[in-house]
Parts: structure tokens; sequence; C-alpha cells
């Protein structure tokens, strides 16, 4: 990897970087499945991820990673927090917004329902996936 860049010549790869990049765009995908879960049948939402993380992240990752518009102007994002969760706002308020509300979540008379967690093993296993990609 000889001239690509020069943090490619101190260990730094290309899959390093698509294992970093890949754990990023994996949140982003959970903070909109936060937002749709139980709204949403898997296949559209597995293809919705698909979509959403092989175009949508990567264009909007460039705008500060690899010198883009953003990193052009000064842009500071500490550990890419900003720009992540921004992408994965974004997704989770359009999926929100056209999906409505949680079926169960309001009565009939407009109270509102507390839906209670249902996996703290699946949540936990997600805490690992990002610590695994934050200290690879």
């Amino acid at each position: 990897y000889e001239g690509i860049t020069p943090a490619y010549s101190t260990g730094y790869t290309v899959w390093t970087d698509f294992l970093f990049q890949g754990m990023f765009a994996a949140t982003c995908a959970t903070i909109v499945s936060g937002a749709v879960a139980g709204r949403v049948k898997l296949l559209p939402f597995l293809i919705f991820s698909i979509l959403f993380v092989g175009i949508l992240y990567p264009i909007t990752g460039s705008w500060k990673w690899g010198g883009g518009w953003l990193d052009a102007r000064g842009f500071a994002d500490f550990a890419g927090s900003t720009l992540v969760h921004a992408v994965g706002g974004a997704g989770a308020l359009a999926g929100a917004l056209i999906l409505g509300p949680r079926i169960g979540k309001f009565g009939k008379d407009g109270t509102v329902h507390p839906i209670p967690g249902h996996s703290m093993p699946l949540a936990t296993i997600g805490v690992f996936l990002l610590w695994f990609g934050w200290f690879g």
C-alpha cells in the first residue's frame, strides 16, 4: 500500500479501516432499529439497512473522513460521534415519522403505556460489538 496515504505505511491497512468504519455503520443501523423496533418486519428492515449502510453512510462518512468538505472546514468530530449519531438519528426520525407510533404504546384515551425491554443478553452483545469496533 505504498503511496496511498502515510497512515497505511504504519500498519493501518485498508482492512482495519474497513472494520473500523463497518462498526460505525452498524451503529447507525442499530440507532434506526431502536426507533422502528416492533413496527417493521425483518426483511424490509434488512433491505433498508443494506441500502442505509451501503450507500447513505459511506456518502455522509466521506464528508468528514478522508478529507471531505466538513473536514476541509475544520469540523471536529471526536471519535466519529457526531457523524454516526446524526446519520443514525436522521434515519431513525424518518422511520418513526413514516411508521407512526408503536402498537400498544398509547391507549384509546391517549394515556401512555410503558413498553418494557425484551432481551438483556442481546443488549449486552450489542455493547460488546461497539467495544470491539472502538477498541479493535
